[in-house]
């Protein structure tokens, strides 16, 4: 994924979930939910087999992966949360 590419992925989750690295048999999906865009990681079969969660999170911080999709998205499920900056467009 590109620089420019990740730039237009703007969410209302953590300012710390990474989609800007490179994960083998992974591709970030968008979906719109909860009055917002959310990202998250489908993770293909190399690592789900054997049960492993599909749809995961990618903490940019060192937390690593999160075993699901909305964490990271709702302040207060996870203690590291913090929240995006956003641009005012005036």
């Amino acid at each position: 994924m590109t620089e420019d590419t990740v730039t237009d992925l703007r969410h209302t989750g953590c300012k710390h979930l990474d989609y800007s690295s490179e994960y083998e048999d992974c591709k970030v999906v968008h979906e719109c939910r909860m009055g917002g865009r959310v990202l998250y990681w489908e993770r293909g079969p190399r690592w789900t087999d054997g049960g492993n969660p599909i749809k995961v999170q990618f903490c940019g911080q060192g937390r690593g992966r999160i075993n699901g999709i909305f964490q990271c998205y709702n302040p207060g499920e996870m203690a590291c949360y913090q929240a995006q900056e956003v641009a005012n467009d005036d």
